[in-house]
């Protein structure tokens, strides 16, 4: 067995780059055990297992680090990743669907790069802001963030941050009622991270293509690609991409009339998204699992649908909020619009 903690911080380090974050995780926590002694070895082992929990949607176990990594470099001095911890912190809370304070951080850590005129680490937070802004359902203002960001990633060269921004613009595109665009900006991506070698790139840009084919209305075209994207995210483990991979696979299923296998997905999904606390995918499993529970209880249906509702407000989700609304008035006006395909 391997006692030199850098020996085993290079061995995660090399885990980690090839997408095996699980077979990563045990050797940075040795390395972290054996670096008493050197605090930069042990700020960067905090750092990486932060990173890595945060991959495969250990996001409470990734905040504890993010935090311990904080209080390491602030005595180290390093005002530099001290921001990088706050940002890491920042994005493990807009996992769980805590935008507010995720926006907060954010805001500090961006004021803070600018100060130090650090433009990797002002491109990285325009990315995580504007995808907290996509959670809080400010789509204009996450698609400008999401450019701002791609511009100085591509300024610099950094074809893994022009990746994740195209992702992003993906993203909020569909959600913005632009599945088109939302499909050109995935392929893009998807092209990029194959190049790249990015397993979790190419995952996530195969998840985001299925979901501008469903928006479109190709709902069995949409069903190889997060076949695709499933099989990389068992790969990976990463147990929240993996849950909403599902549920939009769920909702193809949904809009085929298949509705045994579409609530089997929203079920896994679900209980995926409950052990990871991420408050926002539950809403989504609600909102999934009311529609099919209304066919034939409608009564239960509609509870279901008006727990997601009251959810989605108390969390602050402006776009599910919205989606309960009309999906409640149409289960009281025309019932028979039931299923409706969400983005």
């Amino acid at each position: 067995m391997v006692s030199n903690p850098y020996t085993l911080f290079g061995k995660a380090e090399r885990k980690r780059r090839l997408s095996k974050f699980l077979d990563a995780i045990p050797l940075y926590l040795e390395a972290k055990r054996l670096s008493s002694v050197d605090k930069e070895l042990k700020s960067s082992c905090y750092f990486a297992l932060g990173d890595t929990y945060r991959m495969v949607g250990e996001f409470t176990k990734a905040s504890r680090c993010y935090i311990e990594a904080h209080g390491l470099v602030k005595r180290l001095g390093d005002e530099v990743r001290a921001l990088d911890a706050l940002v890491g912190l920042g994005l493990s809370l807009r996992a769980t669907g805590d935008f507010r304070n995720a926006l907060s951080i954010f805001d500090k850590a961006l004021k803070g790069y600018r100060d130090m005129d650090d433009r990797g680490g002002e491109a990285f937070t325009l990315w995580a802001r504007a995808g907290a802004l996509r959670i809080k359902g400010d789509l204009k203002g996450a698609l400008k963030g999401f450019k701002e960001a791609r511009a100085l990633f591509a300024r610099m060269k950094d074809g893994s941050g022009v990746g994740y921004c195209l992702t992003g613009l993906g993203g909020a595109s569909r959600v913005h009622g632009r599945p088109r665009d939302s499909h050109k900006y995935y392929i893009e991506a998807n092209r990029a991270f194959r190049r790249l070698k990015d397993t979790f790139g190419v995952a996530y840009s195969y998840c985001g293509i299925a979901n501008s084919l469903r928006m479109q209305g190709d709902f069995k075209g949409s069903l190889g690609f997060f076949k695709k994207a499933k099989e990389n995210y068992r790969k990976i483990g990463d147990k929240v991409s993996y849950a909403y991979t599902l549920w939009g696979e769920g909702s193809s299923l949904q809009m085929l009339g298949k509705d045994a296998p579409a609530l089997e997905d929203f079920r896994e999904a679900q209980r995926l998204f409950k052990e990871t606390k991420d408050r926002r995918g539950v809403v989504y499993c609600l909102l999934s699992i009311g529609q099919l529970e209304f066919k034939g209880d409608r009564k239960k249906g509609l509870r279901r649908l008006s727990l997601a509702s009251d959810t989605a407000k108390a969390l602050g989700l402006s776009v599910e909020a919205g989606y309960a609304k009309v999906l409640l008035r149409a289960a009281e006006k025309r019932p028979e619009a039931l299923p409706m395909n969400l983005a």
